[in-house]
């Protein structure tokens, strides 16, 4: 083995590779635009904390629609469970009503009327999830400021006709609070940097992981078997069974290399934003480097000369399935059907996960790491059955 090791060809794809996975990020990252499909049952929040009755009426004006998109509406008793339900990723966005919305709306009637002083507007609050990508979180920004638009300017009507029927004139200050009645505030829960790179970072570097997986496992068995006829002429071929076992040091090797690549492609020289430590980001993306290659090449073992065929589908479904560059909601049920089975949507959500929510098992990490640990458990035991087997069959031969 240490003369197939020596050979510069043997160590061709794993350069090559590594160069190609740069390439790709250097050309899919800056430049990744989202789609704009409309989205489907958009899981959105209320939480009513209002001591009066006023809250009730929001309730009860929920948009179901708007602008092709339908939504998902939740009830959250408190603001405390709205925001664990958006840092575990569970949501989009949530509309806050707080306990003094009512009194807040009584003290703005009761200024309106009798025109004494200055008062200000009730306050509604919106809380956003920005690391469900730039889409998604556009559609909940604006679906949440409809609600409370709606709000004000159904309680402004109201106001209107009721200072009408008394004929109360009002000073340019309350005109302006008799029109907007109810403010907003808005606030990111997350406290990422703007530059997220549209939401898109754990989903190209998927896209390069489940890549490398695939082109690893076909370009190293290639040239290795190229290797190995070099020393066959020398008389110093390796055993079937010594290759397979040089592929999975290989395999390692490359998932190292291109690992290393990812983190200082996208976190030194991109500077995209991470919530967790990139050591913990790196382990991660070695753990599902080497998954990935251990699948293609446990399809290679079992399907033999129409391996390819397998792989090819495995991985463009699993991209497309992934959800990371069109959220799940949008696709085809076929779709969504092979993102439960596929390994692809699991990286993505680990990914975001470490990238955005500090890593929160709840967020993703943890059912993510569940199923990359079955695939990697499976395929592992696949490719050393196939070893062990043909150490036996060449002893039988010997």
């Amino acid at each position: 083995m240490k003369q197939l090791y020596k050979l510069s060809s043997t160590w061709f794809p794993i350069w090559l590779i590594s160069l190609l996975m740069f390439i790709m990020v250097s050309v899919y990252l800056p430049v990744f635009s989202g789609a704009n499909q409309n989205l489907i049952d958009v899981p959105l929040i209320v939480v009513n904390e209002d001591r009066g009755h006023m809250g009730d009426a929001i309730l009860l004006k929920l948009i179901e629609k708007q602008n092709g998109n339908s939504f998902k509406w939740e009830i959250a008793t408190n603001k405390q469970e709205a925001l664990n339900d958006l840092k575990n990723d569970k949501a989009y966005g949530a509309l806050i009503i707080p306990a003094n919305y009512s009194k807040g709306l009584s003290q703005v009637q009761e200024l309106l009327l009798s025109g004494n002083g200055n008062g200000k507007a009730a306050t509604l609050e919106i809380l956003l999830n920005e690391g469900v990508g730039q889409s998604a979180s556009m559609i909940a920004s604006n679906t949440l400021q409809a609600v409370a638009s709606a709000t004000s300017e159904a309680l402004s009507r109201n106001f209107k006709n009721e200072l009408n029927e008394k004929g109360i004139t009002l000073s340019p200050d309350n005109a302006l609070l008799l029109d907007t009645p109810v403010k907003f505030t808005m606030k990111n829960v997350l406290g990422l940097p703007v530059n997220l790179n549209k939401g898109m970072t754990p989903f190209v570097m998927a896209l390069i992981i489940s890549i490398t997986g695939l082109m690893g496992a076909n370009m190293i068995h290639g040239y290795l078997m190229r290797g190995n006829g070099i020393l066959k002429k020398n008389e110093s071929s390796l055993s079937e069974s010594k290759i397979l076992t040089s592929e999975l040091i290989f395999g390692a090797i490359l998932s190292f290399c291109v690992s290393v690549i990812l983190q200082l492609s996208v976190f030194g020289f991109f500077g995209s934003s991470h919530a967790t430590s990139i050591r913990i980001i790196f382990l991660f993306t070695f753990f599902c480097c080497i998954t990935m290659f251990f699948l293609f090449k446990s399809l290679a073992l079992l399907f033999g000369g129409w391996g390819m065929l397998v792989m090819f589908p495995v991985n463009i479904m699993g991209i497309f399935s992934s959800g990371g560059a069109i959220p799940l909601s949008t696709l085809p049920v076929v779709h969504r059907i092979f993102s439960s089975i596929l390994p692809t949507r699991y990286m993505v959500d680990g990914m975001r996960a470490l990238l955005y929510y500090n890593g929160r098992m709840q967020a993703g990490l943890g059912t993510a790491l569940w199923a990359l640990s079955i695939y990697f458990i499976i395929t592992l035991a696949i490719v050393i059955t196939f070893i062990r087997n043909t150490n036996r069959r060449q002893g039988q031969i010997s």
